[in-house]
């Protein structure tokens, strides 16, 4: 960046907190160009009259921290991936790591069942090597699941009817009642049922397999049979979609349909494939060259064969069996974990944004409003039994496993300093802590709260918004609880109500951002009480690639792509200091 915004930041200076000088005058209106400048300077750790004209005088995060006025607060960042660099870093500014995925259950769950915890053991080993705790990320959460593999755990019996052959229906859909059985992925692409129809939104071409939407079906395919899809389509524009069954396993082929064109009128389908492969379970439909709107209507996938009778599997089954498989799973983790790992977010974003049974408060996350390719627990759990079956199974393995550090189980969530409803999440979530510690024995510890938020251009938004930061921190300071802000990171949203990547902020723009971090940073360690201070952990380290699933190309981070401090990284320090 030009040298009035970063600091060339090296490997070496990071190991011994030394960082680089930058002096040059820029105009405040104009957008920033990357320049790295290599300095020599390593200043005195001082704030200056103007806080962001030399960020070389800054020493590392961590040193900013008063550890007598606040001994309990911990600075932490969430890394991702083993890029040897980044842990130096987090390791010469902060006290403890936070993994971005490598603890969930969809990234040591396989698709069969089976667990494997390499990338645990590697996060854990990159951290201990630079001195870092580690923070628990995450037990129990409906996203980045193994969505089949639990669904295989719970599904109905299909018992073969004798004699009784014809066409066997696996899945049959009109979409009247507004509701898919599908699930959807790729290039930011919708998947929603509109006018009585399936509609997919593509925004723009790409491969083919880049853009899907499938059924996973809970009997296996049959090799050799045939299978036959009927449909109505019809797209924005004219396009091709295909169609095929695939084994999960390595996403192999199991046989693929004929390629249906469409065009903007209602086209009837009916296609067929012979299954070629043992193992298959999944009908995969791609549409990535295809840019635009695509509805489907009467969908209908059936087979040759004999009839069944379906035997549902009775909702105390399904909680008895999937309680057992988070046993599995907590049992496990915390057999790797437990004499590293003494923090965790033991539940993470339970409570949904909306009011579904009209009693005042938001309820929990549910599969009847929620994503297809998400698996929720709360619904065979239970609204009340989900957490406190997971607190109490993490506190009885944590033990088991050799855990002496005193055991801090958070509940996380975003949206907590919502503007738009008065911090309404943020109180329902309270209303149900408070339902689940009813029973004597469940004890949460802490709150986290993500803070996934934007600086707004326009005063009256923005200054809405820091009220509602404050409301935020003065309801969770009143539960008693722990307080931590879990997952901080920032954008910028100009007056046009555009969220600005990184290459088009201003001068003006990053100190505004600074300034916002100042201010969060310094009223949580004013309104939290030290006793109740958790931390305050950074979630992107860097600004976000333009690649990149989570806030592509916006400025996040506290250091640039190349590893140069920002302006962020000025206030984030005078916050604390």
């Amino acid at each position: 960046m030009m040298n009035s915004i970063y600091t060339r930041f090296l490997s070496v200076a990071l190991m011994l907190g030394m960082f680089v000088a930058c002096d040059s005058k820029v105009d405040p209106d104009t957008p920033i160009t990357p320049k790295p400048n290599p300095g020599t300077g390593t200043g005195p750790g001082t704030t200056p009259t103007d806080p962001y004209a030399d960020l070389s005088i800054y020493q590392p995060l961590k040193n900013y921290v008063d550890r007598q006025a606040y001994p309990s607060f911990i600075l932490g960042v969430a890394v991702d991936g083993q890029q040897s660099k980044l842990y130096d870093l987090a390791g010469a500014n902060f006290d403890e790591m936070t993994p971005g995925n490598a603890m969930k259950y969809g990234s040591v769950v396989r698709s069969d069942g089976t667990m494997n915890f390499s990338g645990v053991n590697t996060f854990l080993t990159m951290a201990q090597s630079r001195g870092l705790s580690v923070y628990g990320h995450t037990l129990a959460w409906h996203s980045q699941q193994q969505p089949a593999y639990l669904n295989s755990l719970i599904q109905d019996t299909y018992v073969e009817l004798p004699g009784d052959t014809g066409e066997y229906v696996i899945v049959e859909a009109d979409f009247n009642d507004g509701k898919h059985p599908f699930i959807g992925w790729g290039n930011s692409s919708t998947l929603a049922v509109a006018d009585g129809a399936l509609k997919l939104t593509n925004p723009s071409a790409m491969q083919s397999w880049e853009v899907q939407f499938a059924y996973d079906s809970p009997q296996a395919f049959v090799n050799g049979q045939e299978y036959r899809l009927t449909f109505r389509i019809k797209g924005s524009a004219s396009g091709t979609l295909g169609a095929g069954l695939q084994i999960l396993d390595g996403y192999k082929s199991a046989g693929d349909f004929p390629s249906v064109q469409f065009g903007t009128e209602w086209k009837e389908v009916e296609i067929v494939c012979t299954c070629s492969a043992a193992g298959g379970t999944r009908l995969v439909f791609s549409y990535g060259t295809f840019a635009g709107d695509i509805c489907i209507d009467d969908f209908k996938f059936t087979t040759e064969g004999s009839q069944y009778q379906v035997i549902p599997m009775p909702a105390e089954q399904k909680k008895e069996v999937l309680t057992a498989e988070m046993d599995r799973w907590i049992r496990g983790m915390m057999e790797v974990t437990a004499t590293k790992v003494s923090a965790w977010d033991v539940v993470n974003e339970a409570i949904a944004g909306a009011d579904y049974d009209r009693d005042g408060y938001y309820d929990l996350q549910t599969a009847s409003h929620g994503d297809a390719d998400c698996f929720y627990w709360q619904d065979y759990l239970g609204n009340e039994d989900y957490v406190r079956i997971v607190v109490a199974q993490a506190r009885k393995y944590y033990e088991q496993f050799g855990g002496t550090e005193p055991l801090k189980l958070f509940i996380n969530d975003y949206n907590l300093e919502s503007d738009w409803d008065d911090n309404k999440k943020l109180k329902s979530l309270i209303h149900w802590i408070q339902i689940w510690e009813s029973d004597g024995v469940t004890k949460i510890d802490g709150i986290g709260t993500q803070m996934h938020i934007s600086y707004y251009e326009n005063p009256t938004t923005q200054a809405k918004k820091k009220e509602h930061v404050v409301k935020m921190l003065q309801l969770m300071a009143e539960t008693g609880k722990l307080v931590k802000i879990s997952e901080l990171d920032m954008g910028y949203v100009n007056n046009a109500g555009t969220t600005l990547k990184t290459n088009q902020l201003t001068d003006r723009q990053h100190r505004a951002m600074a300034d916002y971090y100042e201010f969060i940073v310094s009223r949580y360690l004013e309104i939290i009480p030290p006793a109740q201070q958790y931390g305050i952990t950074q979630w992107c380290p860097q600004d976000s690639p333009n690649d990149s699933f989570w806030r592509a190309g916006e400025p996040v981070g506290l250091w640039d792509a190349n590893y140069n401090r920002k302006y962020t990284y000025a206030g984030f320090a005078n916050g604390l200091n």
